[in-house]
């Protein structure tokens, strides 16, 4: 006969083993299902449940609901949590940076920091519909176009997917995690919020990105840019906490961009590449034209 102490030491189970085991079997009954709402927006925050993108850069994600959104819009519970963009059925994985770099914080029930490491940032903006402490992140990073990849459907579908990270299967260093039937890239459907959108690049216009760095290639956030468009219209802009700018939706034409206060620029590339240095660039766009327009002033802002 077995002595018990013997049979517990040979046949010892932990609740969070057996657990793993039966959702990578596809159970996915042992997780409590997501309360509240998420939808995609502009970066203002004052689309509600847009679903029609020209650029993968101008998609932002919004916790909702804030003062000013409709009562049924509930906000996600506080706490920290991942999100990913698939194609509509969740079988291909189009984020393409590691899942902690896809990292957000929700307080008071809307978003309230991005805490993403290990990849490029993803840019945030105040959330207007969530004034005065919320934010919208943009899904792609600051990478983009290159981040995240196009989507398969032939519609230009795309999912958005938001899951607490104490509910995320797998490691989240990685970029994708193959984690059994019932379960998208770590992502468990009913501890998981969704919202679908579409992205049609074919409609004529393009999204304008300013990124300002210093001499040490950091960035420069709260820093001014003029922009004069070809109607003579002109917008102040200012950068963000990763020192970015971008407007979407922008019409082909004439645009000058110019920072508002003058700098020393050391260095000025235009979608990758080096032209003369100056803190005043102007440009027509086309169709033919890469979008977004990406524009980096790296300006000798401190000694070194």
């Amino acid at each position: 006969m077995i002595a018990p102490m013997q049979f517990m030491k040979h046949y010892k189970f932990t609740i969070p083993t057996l657990a793993a085991v039966l959702l990578l079997a596809g159970v996915s009954s042992l997780t409590a299902g997501l309360t509240g709402a998420i939808f995609t927006t502009d970066f203002t925050g004052t689309v509600v449940n847009g679903n029609q993108y020209d650029s993968p850069c101008s998609v932002f994600l919004n916790g909702g609901p804030g003062p000013h959104a409709p009562a049924h819009a509930a906000g996600l519970p506080d706490g920290d949590y991942f999100f990913q963009v698939t194609d509509p059925s969740g079988k291909t994985l189009l984020s393409t940076d590691p899942v902690s770099n896809r990292r957000f914080t929700v307080t008071g029930g809307v978003i309230t920091a991005y805490v993403g490491v290990g990849g490029p940032a993803h840019a945030t903006y105040p959330n207007l519909n969530d004034s005065p402490s919320g934010l919208t992140i943009e899904l792609a990073n600051s990478s983009c176009p290159a981040d995240f990849l196009a989507s398969p459907n032939n519609g230009g579908a795309y999912k958005v997917w938001v899951t607490p990270v104490t509910s995320f299967i797998g490691d989240p260093t990685k970029v994708d995690y193959t984690c059994g039937t019932g379960c998208f890239h770590g992502f468990i459907p009913s501890a998981t919020k969704t919202d679908n959108f579409k992205i049609h690049t074919a409609t004529g216009t393009f999204c304008l990105k300013v990124v300002k760095q210093d001499n040490a290639l950091q960035p420069v956030a709260g820093w001014q840019f003029s922009v004069l468009d070809p109607v003579g219209g002109s917008n102040v802009y200012s950068t963000d906490s990763t020192g970015t700018v971008t407007a979407c939706g922008l019409a082909p034409g004439a645009y000058t961009v110019s920072e508002v206060s003058s700098s020393i620029v050391i260095s000025l590339t235009v979608n990758g590449a080096s032209v003369p240095n100056s803190t005043i660039y102007s440009f027509v766009w086309d169709t033919s034209q890469p979008s977004p327009f990406i524009i980096v002033f790296q300006n000798n802002l401190f000694p070194g």
